[in-house]
């Protein structure tokens, strides 16, 4: 009889299976929002690029306060990384959570949850390259 596995040698396998996978399911969660409200999305495309100036604004402060912070407490190379990108990352859904509960009777929120991530994700990416791109300096 083959002995038996300890459980946390099948959750290890498990999560690393899950991390592999991470962009697989964002992409399948954005899917899904897209799916929901992409009807409205395709009617109204200004809505998109209307909501890009803003959110290009949030990112840019953002990650320029998150650097001169990071600087002035001199932290290292990683710690501003993880800095950056967990302000980044944590406080753009906040800003989606506080529209969606003011203005609940607005049908068009539901929208703004949905390109939120469809423009924070390649942000998000960019923002990872050029930080890799300043640990080279």
């Amino acid at each position: 009889m083959s002995p038996v596995k300890p459980v946390n040698t099948i959750w290890q396998k498990i999560t690393l299976k899950i991390a592999a996978n991470q962009t697989v399911f964002l992409a399948v969660a954005i899917a899904a929002m897209f799916a929901s409200q992409g009807q409205i999305l395709m009617e109204r495309p200004d809505l998109l690029l209307k909501m890009l100036i803003p959110v290009l604004i949030f990112f840019g402060v953002n990650f320029c306060l998150g650097q001169l912070i990071g600087h002035l407490a001199k932290f290292s190379y990683e710690e501003i990384a993880c800095f950056n990108c967990t302000t980044l990352a944590r406080n753009s859904p906040i800003a989606l959570a506080i529209a969606t509960s003011t203005f609940r009777e607005r049908p068009l929120i539901a929208l703004a949850l949905v390109i939120g991530p469809l423009i924070e994700l390649p942000v998000m990416v960019i923002i990872s390259q050029s930080l890799l791109r300043l640990r080279s300096r």
